[in-house]
């Protein structure tokens, strides 16, 4: 869409911030993190979260999965697949979690 295209734009002219919010405000995710990570590390993950809540926004549950994963955002994730009826993978986050992989979430 516009906005990937604009993001694009100001990469080439080296517009980080410009770049970034364009690509956001476009749900461009993939082009955002790519970003990040070249230039703004410590940005990623709330992009992975960012991208797992339009997601879910957009009923695309079981794609968001991942993302939160991704984020370290364990309740969202356990959330997510349990709303897409993934069970298994629901009750192995929860695991893991509990586990203490994540000392973020609690029961």
């Amino acid at each position: 869409g516009m906005h990937d295209r604009a993001g694009e734009l100001y990469c080439r002219m080296g517009l980080v911030a410009p770049a970034m919010d364009a690509f956001r405000k476009g749900h461009a995710y993939r082009q955002a993190i790519e970003l990040a990570k070249q230039q703004q590390p410590a940005l990623v993950v709330s992009l992975e979260e960012e991208w797992g809540d339009w997601l879910v926004s957009q009923r695309q549950v079981d794609a968001a999965i991942n993302h939160y994963i991704e984020a370290g955002a364990s309740t969202k994730a356990i959330d997510a697949a349990m709303s897409a009826r993934q069970w298994n993978k629901a009750e192995q986050l929860l695991d893991q979690a509990s586990r203490g992989a994540d000392n973020t979430f609690a029961l």
